[in-house]
């Protein structure tokens, strides 16, 4: 298992981070996301080892109108 830690810029509600992690769970190969307590603006995302997942997540943030940045893989 991989797993990357995403910057967001945007300070979400728990009500739109709950929602945002149910709907990166339902990405192929995502298999845990969460939110560390002490940074509102980080997820840690585990994935199967696939190389294009990174990238993809960006990508798929983008879309939902974040500005995401990986700060550790």
């Amino acid at each position: 298992m991989n797993t990357i830690t995403v910057y967001l810029d945007e300070s979400l509600s728990t009500r739109e981070m709950v929602k945002l992690r149910h709907e990166i769970l339902e990405i192929p190969h995502v298999v845990g996301v969460a939110r560390p307590r002490h940074d509102h603006h980080d997820l840690t995302i585990d994935y199967e080892p696939k190389n294009s997942i990174p990238q993809r997540l960006l990508q798929w943030l983008r879309t939902k109108g974040l500005h995401p940045d990986i700060t550790s893989a």
